[in-house]
């Protein structure tokens, strides 16, 4: 075995155990995993006993991680264990796709820590033991990022990336709006010559279309209306849906202040998407598995501080660096996580959301670390060293 696959093992190994050994040790803890037997679990349970929902209405949310989750209890049988184990595989691979985007893209070392430091997070094992999409968009984006980061050199890529991202946005549908974005990039900056760029976006949109055929003719029979994605999809598609049919739009609806819901702003949702630690009091939610928390919960913000927040500063100075020093892999990766950021402060924004971007924000803050390091080592070398050091 060579030393590359000794260390893919030693990763998987190490993330695939801590997430089962996670399960093992607080799986029936009621104050940590509330909710075992959660909407997507199921919907699964009762997709198993028979393949009816191919033809009718089962549920209106993106049906990637319960056809998914469906065909572990196919094999492993249904139960909350089965949920875990494709949970901790899905950990263990994200783990995997870390540590080649930064051996090949932004250094071996920084592939390696970063890794390593997405193997021990205990908020991705905490939702490991979740049958929740959570580790399955985590899984997807960063596939999807480490795509995207890499140079484009032939056709087939975008081929395959209009399937990844089928795939990601058969789980969660909200990445719809930054499809746009991504169009753009590739645009852009799939490569050098505009006009190649141009054929890469045609290729990606071709294909994107043909992979959303199956499912999208599923739901023409079944709701007898054009549904790319699913039902969930719309709340995102329904305002360029009455632009593109030139329908009225959707009439204002006044409640009394009784059954108001005041939702937070632009700014407090980004406050929440960011911050380290919980300073005001956080309820329950049992259809995430969420407990309730009191306003300054050691447990929750000591472990924050440790996964996140040592590497949230290096991060912002990784995206300077980025920039700086126009490194596409690095760039890529850091706007990925920024426009997420930016749509969360539209859509509302909370740690939980913040875990499908963490490992993307672990890898720029040992990519900030790398250089900051050279530059340290830099200092007392001859100028010709120094230079060939700023480019790497």
């Amino acid at each position: 075995m060579t030393p590359d696959r000794r260390t893919l093992l030693a990763l998987f190994s190490l993330a695939f155990g801590l997430r089962i050994l996670y399960a093992v040790i607080v799986g029936g803890h009621i104050d940590l995993v509330t909710a075992r037997e959660s909407y997507d679990f199921r919907i699964a349970s009762r997709m198993v006993e028979s393949f009816d929902w191919v033809t009718t209405p089962f549920a209106p949310n993106s049906p990637g991680y319960r056809i998914l989750l469906t065909a572990a209890f196919k094999l492993f049988g249904v139960s909350w264990w089965s949920a875990v184990l494709l949970n901790a595989v899905l950990g263990a691979v994200t783990t995997l796709f870390v540590y080649r985007i930064g051996e090949r893209l932004l250094g071996k070392r920084v592939g390696l820590v970063s890794a390593l430091w997405l193997g021990l997070a205990v908020s991705h094992m905490h939702f490991a033991s979740l049958a929740a999409r959570d580790v399955l968009v985590t899984f997807l984006l960063t596939w999807v990022a480490y795509v995207l980061a890499r140079p484009f050199f032939r056709m087939r890529t975008a081929v395959w990336l209009a399937f990844l991202v089928t795939l990601l946005l058969h789980t969660e549908p909200m990445f719809l709006v930054l499809l746009p974005l991504l169009v753009i990039f590739l645009a852009l900056k799939s490569t050098h010559h505009r006009a190649l760029s141009w054929q890469y976006v045609f290729v990606f949109v071709t294909a994107l279309l043909v992979f959303f055929i199956p499912w999208t003719v599923r739901n023409l029979i079944v709701y007898r209306d054009v549904v790319p994605i699913s039902l969930e999809a719309q709340r995102y598609t329904a305002p360029v849906s009455r632009l593109v049919r030139d329908l009225p739009p959707t009439p204002a609806v006044t409640h009394p202040d009784a059954v108001t819901v005041h939702k937070p702003g632009f700014l407090t949702n980004e406050r929440e998407f960011w911050r380290m630690v919980r300073f005001a009091p956080s309820p329950a939610n049992p259809e995430r598995g969420v407990p309730a928390e009191p306003a300054w919960s050691l447990r929750h913000n000591l472990a924050s501080m440790l996964n996140y927040g040592v590497v949230l500063p290096f991060f912002l100075v990784g995206c300077i660096f980025a920039w700086k020093r126009r490194h596409r892999p690095a760039l890529v990766l850091a706007s990925i996580v920024l426009s997420y950021a930016l749509l969360r402060g539209f859509l509302g924004g909370n740690e939980a959301t913040r875990l499908w971007v963490e490992p993307l924000i672990i890898l720029v803050a040992f990519y900030a670390i790398k250089v900051l390091l050279d530059l340290r080592r830099a200092a007392g070398m001859p100028e010709e060293i120094t230079a060939k050091l700023n480019r790497t």
